[in-house]
């Protein structure tokens, strides 16, 4: 039996900062999600960070909150935390996934400099609905592979100046097997993505949790 699950990032790790001129990274996370059991597939975009003074060797976790579903997760923001907002149940519930081939999730990994990385957010989210509903009839393979390209192209959109936020390595899949679902639906599973750019070498880990 496959039960509902949820997907957040739970932790980076610095193995090496990034060649920006300051004492110290400020790296953000981008997650898009999309999922395909629709015509119109449901899309969002998840921001993790800033986090600020992250150093070589550090590890900078999201705090894990109890939020009953419905209440909106913007509304903690006050918070001096990186919150560990679920990217999966995109409806604020733990969610069952049957087919990994039904779900999308594309990671994008930058380094805080003038820039806004709440409006990347947007931009990112816009540019991920246009491309899914421009590719409907397109193969898995294609869609991912524009996707990909369309969230690139967003995140290099100026969103403060004069020293713009800098990509850390390409935009990269979380890609699901069978066996991940399975070993989510009965506890806890993590699986890594690392991030090698602009100078910088990160992991980027994610919990999946049974609901």
């Amino acid at each position: 039996m496959v039960n509902p699950i949820t997907i957040a990032v739970s932790e980076i790790k610095c193995l090496v900062e990034t060649s920006e001129a300051s004492a110290s990274d400020e790296p953000y996370v981008l997650v898009v999600a999309a999922d395909l059991q629709s015509v119109i597939p449901n899309v969002e975009a998840v921001l993790y960070g800033p986090w600020g003074d992250v150093d070589a060797g550090e590890t900078a976790s999201t705090l894990g909150l109890v939020v009953p579903p419905g209440i909106n997760w913007d509304l903690f923001d006050f918070l001096p935390y990186v919150l560990r907002k679920p990217f999966w149940g995109l409806n604020r519930q733990p969610t069952v996934i049957n087919n990994p081939a039904q779900v999308m999730f594309l990671v994008a990994m930058m380094e805080n400099d003038d820039g806004k990385p709440k409006a990347a957010r947007g931009l990112v989210k816009g540019a991920a609905v246009a491309s899914l509903a421009s590719s409907t009839n397109a193969t898995r393979a294609d869609r991912i592979k524009s996707l990909i390209q369309d969230i690139e192209s967003a995140v290099l959109i100026p969103t403060g100046a004069p020293n713009f936020d800098d990509p850390i390595d390409k935009v990269k899949e979380l890609q699901l097997t069978s066996q991940d679902l399975s070993l989510a639906s009965a506890g806890v599973h993590t699986k890594t993505l690392q991030f090698t750019g602009d100078g910088g070498k990160y992991n980027v880990v994610f919990e999946l949790k049974k609901g």
